[in-house]
């Protein structure tokens, strides 16, 4: 275990250097495209520049085998595309039966906001902010995940403009946090789980024509809903069914112990 100050100076250090690259995400990334040409290439080579800092701070932290700590090991893909493919069936059922399909799509654009959002948002905001504070700095699942989803919530104000419009995204990316969180923390750490959750969800919200606004209608949010309940359902069935402990309980709430739970790091 890193001494408290390492653990609080090194994160944030990194944080403050992705937060410069973020912040100008759209300048950084027109000047990429001024020598590449290819929007989708500059779309990724900025979130790549925006996350290096992050990855140094992680590598630092949770040592050599960093990718694997944080649950980015190729043997836990199948499972990730598996069990989001089942949690997504409402929203995809919804938009295949009752909703059009977006015609106005442009591939690669659906391409960077679905899959490559989902894959640097989960790095950013599960395996970094919540990751460091749950895992390494032993905050209890509380505190962590509601520094990382005010933070993720605040990342989705410029999606609109009108009070009521960034309210209701406050709320509904806040909670979105929260899952992705705890599917992360059951399923042992396995960040493929909500990335491509996160990424189907993005998806399917570009592809079928749910309103026209960002918040979408009251049974397209009815769906997502359901999806979070399905996911939330099947997890704890799951693990009930198999007498796996939750790994969020009332004993690592307010505190984390890794020794405890180490054979959940990997």
């Amino acid at each position: 275990m890193k001494n408290s100050i390492t653990l609080f100076l090194i994160p944030v250090f990194s944080y403050a250097l992705y937060s410069v690259v973020s912040y100008h995400f759209e300048a950084v990334m027109k000047f990429f495209d001024g020598y590449i040409h290819f929007q989708l290439l500059s779309y990724f080579l900025v979130y790549v520049l925006s996350v290096i800092p992050l990855l140094i701070s992680l590598r630092i932290i949770a040592g050599k085998n960093m990718f694997e700590t944080i649950g980015l090991h190729p043997r836990g893909l199948g499972k990730g595309i598996g069990l989001s493919l089942l949690f997504i069936l409402p929203m995809a059922l919804y938009g295949i039966f009752f909703s059009k399909l977006n015609t106005q799509i442009d591939p690669a654009n659906l391409f960077a906001k679905s899959f490559l959002a989902g894959l640097f948002e989960e790095i950013i905001y599960r395996a970094f902010i919540f990751g460091i504070l749950f895992r390494f700095v032993r905050l209890g699942f509380v505190p962590s995940v509601a520094v990382a989803s005010f933070i993720f919530a605040l990342g989705h104000l410029y999606q609109g403009t009108q009070i009521i419009d960034l309210v209701e995204i406050f709320i509904l990316t806040f909670l979105a946090s929260i899952l992705y969180a705890w599917l992360y923390t059951e399923w042992s750490f396995n960040l493929w789980v909500p990335i491509i959750l996160h990424s189907f969800m993005n998806l399917i919200w570009m592809v079928f024509n749910f309103d026209d606004t960002v918040i979408g209608s009251w049974g397209a949010n009815i769906c997502r809903f359901l999806t979070v309940g399905f996911s939330v359902m099947y997890t704890i069935r799951f693990k009930l069914k198999n007498e796996i402990p939750l790994s969020v309980n009332r004993r690592t709430l307010w505190k984390f112990n890794s020794e405890k739970n180490s054979d959940q790091i990997k």
